[in-house]
C-alpha cells in the first residue's frame, strides 16, 4: 500500500494483548514490526504486566512478529495502517514443544565485519573464548598479539592504545596487561581495530586504537545471558548479563566472578665475557599465580524523547591474587665449573579495583544525521602489591637474606568531551572539545632484615613516592563529503600536554609541557563489482607511560633489574596507509600496505657489570621505517565452513645511538592468524583458532618464533536456550616467549610461559534470547563503542 502525499509523516498506534493458552496476560513479550513488502525491521515494543502494548508506526502494511521464551513464535500479516490506529485485540500464544527453525529475535552476527577503516571482530561469537578474559581473546584477533606478560601489540607495535566502549578506563590507569586480565570475556561483545585513526580520536598510539565494546541489548523486554566455566587447570567462574528496556528507559546490568590458577615457568642462560674475568649462570623459575576477581556493571538510559536521552552507568572490578616464585641460580666459572647455588623464593599479595562512573547525553535533530553528545567520565584504580623474600646461598651464607616488597598505585582520572556534527549539504562538519585529567600515586619501597640488630631497613635508593600527572586538553575540527563514488575526509586534532613528575621524599620534579596538530586525510572510492579503495594518513603520538618514568627498580629478580627514565621524551610517528577492500556473495578480503615514521623511539636498552646484574633502562633512541602488507578476510567455503583469517608482513628498520654505542637493527618478519569454524546439522559448531609469530630482530638481540593452536565446539541444547562449549587453548603447549640479546660484554638466551596450556568448559543459558536460524535481518543493533572526542 502507498500512502497519499497528505497522509506521509502521519503516525498511529498498533495495540494488542497477548496471552497464553490459559487466557493470562504475559508479561514482556517481544514484539517486531517489519514491512510487509521488503521485510526490513521498523520497530519493537515489549507487553506490559499486563500482557498489552503500543507501537506507534507510520502509514503502511506491516507484519508483527510475536516472540517469547517456551512460546511458539506468532506472526501476523497484513497489518494496515492508514487514517487510524490498528487494534488486534487479544493474541493467544501456544507453548512451544521443538520449534528451533522458526525466528527468534536474536542476530547471528558474523565473527568478522570489514571496513576499510575498521574491522569488528564479534569475539562472543567465537567458541573458543568461551569462558576466556580480555587478554586471552585479543591474542586471536588478528593482527593483534599478546606475549607471555599480557602485553598488547598491533602490527609488530605495542604501542596501541587501548579503549573500552570507545573511551579510556579506569582498568587502563594500572598496569593494562593487570587490568585486562580482570576484564572476563562474558562482559565482552566485540573488539573493533582502527589502524589509521580519523581526528575525532585521540592522537596517542603509534600503530592505531583497540576499543573493548562491552555488551548491552536494546531491546524491548527483559533479556539475558547466565553463563558458568569451569576448567583445568584449577579455573572456575561464572556470571551473567541482563537488560530491561521499556518505552523510557532501559535498565542493564552485569556481573562476573573468576578463579584461577595460572602455572608458568622461565629459564635462561647468562654468559659474561669482560676483559678480566668471564662467568655465566643459569636460572630457572617456577611461578604459580593464584586470582579472584569480581566485574559488576550496572548502567540506565532514559529517553526525554526520541530524539535525546541519558545514560548514567557504572562499572566496578575488585580482585585479589596470590603469586609465588621459586628462583634457582646455579653460577659456573670462566672453566663451567659450578661454583654455587642461590635460591630466591618470593610469595606476593595483591590486590586490585577499579570503577569508572559516565554521564552521557545524547542529542539528535530533524535534521539527518545532526547529533550533539556530552560525555563526563571519573574513574579510579588500585594496585596494590605486598611481597616477601627469602634467598639462601649454598656457599656464602652472608648473601642469605630476607626482604619486604611493597608497591602501592593508586590513579584518579576524570574525562570531560563534547562532540557535535552539522550535515552541510552532502557533506558533514565535525567538532569536538576534550579534557583529560590523571593522576597515578606510586609509593614503593624495599627493606631487609638486619639480623645483627633484628631491624627492617629500607635498602639505599628504594624508597620513595611518585607523583606522576598527566593533563592533555585537545579540541578537533574535520569535515567529511561524498561526491558520486568518491568520498573525503580532512581533520586537524591539536592537543595541549601537561606531564609532571614528582618524586616526593627525594624531591626531583620534571616538568614538561608541548602543544601538538595532528592533521588525518582519509581518502576513498567505489569500483565496481564490490570493490572499494582507500588512502588515509594520520599523525600519532605516543607519551611514556607512567611506569617508564618511575625510578624503582624491580626486585622479583635480583639479577635482571628494571628502572624507569623520568627524561623519556614523547614519540612522534607519520603513518600511511593504501586499503583495497573487495566484496563477494560469500565473503570479503581487506588489502592493506602502510608504512609508518617514527622518531623518538623508545627502546630498552639492557647493560650488565662485572657482578653479573642486568639492568634495563627505556631510552628515545633514534627512529624507525616500518612497511608492511596486511591481509585480512572471511569466507564462506560451504554452507558448513567459515574459514577467516589474517596475514601480516613487515619490515622494520631501527636506527638510533647511546652513550656512544649504536643500536640498530633490521627486522622482517611475519604473522598470521587462522580461524577455522566448521557447523554440523544447525547445532553443532567446532573451531580451530592457529596463531604464528615470526621472529623477529632488534636492536640487541632477536625474539624467536612462537606459535599455538586452540580448539573448540559447542552445542545447542534446552531448544535453543542454552548452550555448552568446551575449549583447549595452546593444545601443543607452545606459547612462549624465546628469545636471544646481547650486549657489550654479555649474551642471553631465555624462553618464559606466563601461562601453560588448559582445558575448559562452559554453560550458557539464554533468557528471551534464543539463537536466531535463517537469514540475517537487521535487528537496530546497539553499537556502544562511541568514539573519542
Amino acid at each position: 500500500m502507498i500512502a497519499p502525499l497528505w497522509m506521509m509523516g502521519q503516525k498511529h498506534k498498533l495495540t494488542g494483548q497477548v496471552l497464553d493458552n490459559q487466557g493470562q496476560p504475559l508479561p514482556y513479550v517481544s514484539v517486531g514490526v517489519f514491512n510487509q513488502k521488503d521485510s526490513t525491521y521498523t520497530k519493537g515494543a515489549a507487553t506490559e504486566i499486563n500482557g498489552k502494548f503500543s507501537v506507534e508506526l507510520p502509514v503502511g502494511t506491516y507484519y508483527a512478529l510475536i516472540s517469547f521464551l517456551s512460546f511458539e513464535t506468532k506472526t501476523i500479516k497484513d497489518i494496515k495502517i492508514s487514517n487510524q490506529g490498528v487494534d488486534l485485540k487479544k493474541i493467544t500464544m501456544k507453548p512451544s514443544i521443538a520449534n528451533l527453525e522458526e525466528f527468534e529475535l536474536v542476530e547471528e552476527k558474523k565473527l568478522m565485519e570489514l571496513d576499510l577503516d575498521k574491522r569488528v571482530f564479534n569475539v562472543d561469537k567465537d567458541v573458543t573464548n568461551q569462558g576466556a578474559n580480555a587478554t586471552e581473546i585479543l591474542d586471536n584477533v588478528p593482527s593483534v598479539s599478546v606475549d607471555v606478560d599480557g602485553n598488547v601489540s598491533l602490527r609488530g607495535s605495542g604501542n596501541v592504545r587501548i579503549l573500552i566502549n570507545g573511551k579510556p578506563s579506569g582498568m587502563t590507569g594500572m598496569s593494562t596487561s593487570d587490568a585486562l586480565k580482570q576484564l572476563q570475556g562474558n562482559q565482552i561483545e566485540k573488539i573493533e581495530v582502527i589502524t589509521n585513526p580519523s581526528s575525532r580520536y585521540d592522537a596517542e598510539g603509534e600503530v592505531g586504537i583497540i576499543n573493548i565494546v562491552l555488551k548491552r541489548d536494546k531491546r524491548e523486554g527483559i533479556n539475558g545471558i547466565i553463563n558458568v566455566d569451569i576448567g583445568y587447570p584449577a579455573n572456575y567462574g561464572g556470571g551473567a548479563n541482563f537488560t530491561v528496556k521499556r518505552k523510557s528507559f532501559s535498565v542493564f546490568s552485569g556481573y562476573g566472578i573468576n578463579y584461577r590458577n595460572s602455572p608458568g615457568f622461565s629459564d635462561s642462560y647468562q654468559k659474561f665475557t669482560y676483559p678480566d674475568t668471564s662467568f655465566s649462570y643459569t636460572s630457572e623459575s617456577e611461578m604459580n599465580r593464584y586470582t579472584l576477581n569480581h566485574n559488576f556493571r550496572l548502567g540506565t538510559e532514559v529517553f526525554f524523547s526520541e530524539k535525546s536521552s541519558v545514560t548514567l552507568s557504572g562499572n566496578y572490578s575488585i580482585g585479589d591474587g596470590t603469586n609465588t616464585s621459586d628462583l634457582t641460580y646455579s653460577d659456573f666459572d670462566i672453566n663451567n665449573i659450578a661454583k654455587q647455588v642461590v635460591t630466591r623464593d618470593e610469595d606476593e599479595d595483591k590486590d586490585l579495583s577499579n570503577h569508572d562512573i559516565s554521564l552521557n547525553y545524547r542529542k539528535s535533530f530533524d535534521q539527518k544525521d545532526r547529533l550533539f553528545t556530552l560525555d563526563l567520565q571519573q574513574s579510579e584504580s588500585k594496585d596494590f602489591e605486598h611481597s616477601t623474600i627469602l634467598q639462601n646461598n649454598n656457599v656464602n651464607s652472608a648473601e642469605n637474606t630476607q626482604q619486604r616488597i611493597f608497591n602501592n598505585e593508586s590513579s584518579t582520572n576524570y574525562l570531560f568531551q563534547t562532540d557535535y556534527i552539522h550535515p552541510i549539504k552532502n557533506g558533514k562538519l565535525e567538532m569536538g572539545l576534550k579534557a583529560t585529567l590523571r593522576e597515578v600515586v606510586d609509593d614503593y619501597g624495599v627493606a631487609q632484615f638486619n639480623d645483627s640488630i633484628n631491624v627492617w631497613e629500607y635498602v639505599d635508593g628504594f624508597k620513595n613516592e611518585v607523583i606522576y600527572n598527566e593533563d592533555v586538553y585537545a579540541a578537533y575540527l574535520m569535515y567529511g563529503n561524498k561526491i558520486k563514488n568518491f568520498s573525503y575526509q580532512l581533520g586537524v586534532r591539536s592537543e595541549y600536554s601537561d606531564v609532571k613528575t614528582n618524586l616526593t621524599l627525594t624531591k626531583e620534579v620534571n616538568n614538561r609541557d608541548y602543544l601538538n596538530f595532528f592533521p588525518s586525510t582519509h581518502f576513498s572510492y567505489e569500483l565496481k563489482k564490490g570493490n572499494s579503495l582507500q588512502l588515509g594518513y594520520s599523525k600519532r603520538i605516543q607519551r611514556p607511560r607512567h611506569w617508564w618514568l618511575l625510578p624503582f627498580f624491580s626486585f622479583s629478580d635480583s639479577r635482571n633489574n628494571f628502572s624507569g627514565n623520568p627524561n623519556l621524551n614523547p614519540e612522534f610517528s607519520d603513518a600511511f596507509e593504501l586499503g583495497h577492500l573487495k566484496y563477494w556473495e560469500k565473503g570479503s578480503l581487506l588489502t592493506s600496505v602502510y608504512y609508518r615514521y617514527t622518531i623518538n623511539v623508545i627502546e630498552r636498552i639492557s647493560f650488565s657489570d662485572t657482578e653479573g646484574i642486568t639492568r634495563r633502562l627505556p631510552i628515545n633512541l633514534g627512529f624507525t621505517n616500518a612497511v608492511g602488507v596486511e591481509f585480512s578476510g572471511g569466507y564462506e567455503l560451504l554452507k558448513w565452513w567459515n574459514l577467516r583469517g589474517s596475514f601480516n608482513f613487515f619490515r622494520q628498520i631501527t636506527e638510533g645511538n647511546y652513550a656512544g654505542v649504536d643500536y640498530n637493527s633490521d627486522a622482517l618478519a611475519w604473522s598470521t592468524r587462522i580461524n577455522s569454524k566448521w557447523t554440523i546439522k544447525k547445532k553443532l559448531n567446532t573451531q580451530a583458532a592457529f596463531n604464528y609469530d615470526a621472529p623477529q630482530n632488534s636492536p640487541q638481540g632477536k625474539t624467536l618464533s612462537r606459535y599455538a593452536l586452540d580448539l573448540g565446539a559447542s552445542i545447542d541444547v534446552l531448544k535453543g536456550n542454552g548452550t555448552i562449549s568446551f575449549n583447549a587453548k595452546d593444545v601443543f603447549n607452545t606459547r612462549k616467549r624465546r628469545s636471544i640479546s646481547y650486549g657489550e660484554y654479555f649474551t642471553s638466551e631465555s624462553a618464559m610461559q606466563w601461562r601453560s596450556r588448559f582445558f575448559r568448559l562452559s554453560f550458557t543459558y539464554r533468557i528471551n534470547q534464543k539463537k536466531k536460524r535463517g537469514e540475517e535481518r537487521n535487528f537496530n543493533n546497539f553499537d556502544d563503542g562511541g568514539g573519542e572526542g
